[in-house]
């Protein structure tokens, strides 16, 4: 314990001893402070001027590895926001050296902050701007709300972006304003430091060159832009007559070479009325495709004027003094800029071209306009854009007298084809006319020689088929006499014996009987088929007459009897069928020329077939007949064309075309009934008739 205790005495006495000594050092550190507070100053200063250095160095390399000015841009506002921790970065640009609009071309946005890329800012009514452009320095705000001078319509946009403090500073080329840097803190009011502003000035000189680099780059390309529209197009011209892909690829294109909301090609027609005819348009922009409504304000001496080759320039709708009505319109359509050529077309000029006559010029016809739109803000519109325009209408007014007179010469074209069509048509007609008579003569001659065999037939049979009855009563007369005699002589009777033995007239006697009934069976099928024959000719049924149907097709299979092979089996499926008004001779010429063709499918397939023909009431006022065969049947992309004049699956020499021409034009055209095949490879074919009951 003692031990402990001096100790702490040992220990006192040392701290005691070496008070002095610690006070002195003090006095020292309170001379030195000033130095080292100057050193942490310097080495700070030597830090923030190798960040800065660093970040130029960054910004520089993506200068010298791209020529793409929002990709500088965008890199510059992310390294100025991470490096100054802020809410957002942007960069915004002048639209042109005399422009009074600033575009957001850059921006890097550290949360979930409204994006302001895109937006245009004008320079006017907003002192924020204003002062950032008058001074060479930047302006650092704490209270941007608080700003001096800010507009509703700022304050407003402002509190959209949640911008709370700001820091800006403006990029100059040769002493010209270009752009502006601008720094946003959105989640708390912030006091910007001097070396934060010396580092958004440092930043801001490169910027400036980058941008005037960008600028004449971005003229260099464009002029290139407009020198590639102007030969596509005239490539295009030269290279295809369709004036819609022209004109399409003109709105498109200039579309996206101006950067503007929305292109179109207006069409003048009567009263200087149109309609838009060609558009190219980007979201959320609607379409104003086709008739947009009636520009009552479009008068006749306008017309003129751009008949003349006026181009008309607004930059402002509201403010270019511009008609109320006219005004109105624009506003409807969601324009606020807009940038009008004419397209002109059929100048024609005087052959003489002196000085005397040049004002003799013909103007030319107004066709239509090439409008550009803009239609999220107002637009200074360049004259470079102006002149690529105007030569772009002159290049669509050349594509459009070539496609009018392109259509004028196929115009031609088509009516001289249609007239040698009509020719062809007729011609074949003429010919179809020409057989079809060749063949109604034939079916006309043989009715008439059928009828006149018939006639001759029949007259001979009844002379037959008249005395047949009085033989047969003669021939019981003589039975009678010759049993009379037997019996009241018998030496007749005798004789008759003998004479029976030498004669066999027992057997004569008996058999004479069945020759007689034989004959007049005979007659009476003679008498049948006369009938038929008469049948089929119909000479005395020039007119529209009811008709049994089943008797024509009777008829018409007599008449082709020698055609019917014994490999050949006929079936007849008849229904039930009410008399039809119709033409009998045609129709018996459709039946005949039906079953004709039937028996010489089913000779062409070379082995035992089948002809079936059908009838039945298709529908409550329609009849239908069959012929169906089992034959090789017919091919499915012809079966639309057996009913064409001349055409024929026959050899040549065994068919003329004509039997299903004339079959559908009496069906079809002079009863108004239906005709149609039916028909498989290999599976036989069958043709159907349907007739109306009431005709």
């Amino acid at each position: 314990m003692s031990l402990k205790i001096q100790q702490q005495e040992n220990h006192c006495t040392i701290f005691t001893s070496q008070l002095p000594e610690a006070e002195n050092w003090r006095q020292e550190e309170g001379l030195l402070q000033p130095q080292i507070d100057e050193q942490k100053a310097l080495i700070v200063q030597m830090q923030q001027q190798v960040q800065l250095s660093n970040l130029l160095n960054q910004i520089n390399n993506e200068i010298r590895s791209t020529l793409d000015i929002e990709e500088i841009l965008t890199s510059a506002c992310r390294l100025l926001g991470q490096v100054l921790q802020s809410s957002r970065a942007s960069i915004l640009v002048k639209e042109s050296s005399t422009g009074n609009i600033l575009v957001t071309r850059g921006e890097y946005n550290a949360g979930d902050y409204p994006i302001q890329l895109g937006m245009k800012v004008p320079i006017a009514d907003n002192p924020h701007l204003e002062e950032v452009i008058s001074q060479q320095e930047s302006l650092a705000v704490t209270k941007f709300l608080d700003f001096p001078g800010l507009n509703p319509e700022t304050k407003k946009i402002a509190e959209a972006l949640e911008i709370k403090s700001m820091l800006a500073v403006a990029t100059r080329y040769q002493g010209e304003v270009n752009g502006i840097i601008g720094l946003h803190q959105c989640d708390r009011e912030r006091e910007w430091t001097d070396w934060e502003r010396q580092l958004v000035e440092g930043v801001a000189s490169q910027l400036a060159i980058a941008l005037n680099q960008a600028k004449l780059y971005r003229k260099t390309r464009r002029q290139a832009e407009q020198e590639s529209l102007l030969r596509l197009i005239g490539n295009q011209i030269r290279s295809t007559l369709d004036l819609g892909t022209i004109l399409q690829t003109a709105v498109r294109e200039v579309r996206q070479l101006l950067q503007c909301d929305r292109v179109i090609i207006y069409q003048f027609e009567d009263n200087w009325q149109g309609k838009v005819v060609v558009e190219d348009m980007t979201v959320p922009w609607p379409s104003i495709l086709g008739d947009m409504g009636a520009d009552k304000c479009f008068r006749g001496d306008y017309a003129t004027l751009y008949q003349q080759g006026r181009v008309k320039a607004i930059n402002d709708i509201f403010n270019s003094g511009l008609e109320p009505c006219h005004v109105d319109f624009l506003d409807r359509l969601q324009v606020k800029a807009n940038l009008i050529v004419p397209i002109i077309t059929s100048r024609s000029e005087e052959t003489s071209q002196s000085p005397a006559e040049i004002s003799n010029l013909k103007p030319g016809r107004l066709w239509g306009l090439l409008i550009a739109h803009e239609c999220r803000d107002t637009r200074n519109w360049q004259r470079q854009e102006m002149e690529l325009l105007s030569q772009l209408a002159d290049q669509m007014a050349i594509a459009i007298q070539q496609a009018g007179l392109y259509s004028q010469v196929r115009e031609a074209a088509v009516k001289s084809q249609a007239q040698t069509q009509q020719l062809q048509a007729a011609l074949q007609e003429l010919r179809s006319a020409q057989q079809q008579l060749i063949q109604t003569e034939k079916m006309s001659g043989l009715g008439q020689m059928v009828a006149g065999i018939a006639h001759e037939i029949n007259n001979a049979n009844n002379f037959i088929h008249a005395n047949l009855f009085h033989a047969k009563e003669y021939f019981k007369i003589l039975n009678e006499a010759i049993e009379f005699c037997g019996k009241a002589c018998p030496e007749a009777a005798e004789a008759l014996v003998k004479i029976n033995e030498e004669l066999e007239l027992d057997y004569v006697r008996e058999d004479f009987g069945k020759l007689l009934n034989s004959m007049r069976e005979g007659s009476g099928r003679i008498r049948s088929i006369v009938t038929t024959l008469r049948s089929f000719s119909r000479l005395d049924e020039a007119e529209f007459k009811a008709v049994d149907l089943h008797e024509g097709l009777d008829s018409s299979l007599l008449m082709l009897q020698n055609k019917l092979k014994t490999n050949i089996k006929i079936d007849k499926e008849y229904g039930s069928l009410p008399r039809v008004n119709c033409h009998a001779g045609q129709i018996n010429q459709v039946f005949y020329n039906l079953i004709d063709n039937a028996l010489d499918a089913i000779d062409s397939a070379d082995k035992p077939g089948e002809l079936t023909i059908r009838s039945w009431q298709s529908e409550p006022d329609w009849v239908a007949i069959s012929v169906r065969d089992t034959g090789n049947g017919i091919p499915a992309e012809i079966q639309d064309k057996i009913f064409d004049p001349f055409f024929t699956t026959k050899p040549v020499g065994k068919g003329t075309g004509l039997g299903l021409s004339v079959c559908y034009q009496v069906i079809v055209q002079a009863h108004g009934g239906r005709i149609r095949c039916v028909s498989e490879v290999g599976g036989g074919t069958e043709l159907i008739v349907e007739l109306p009951l009431t005709n």
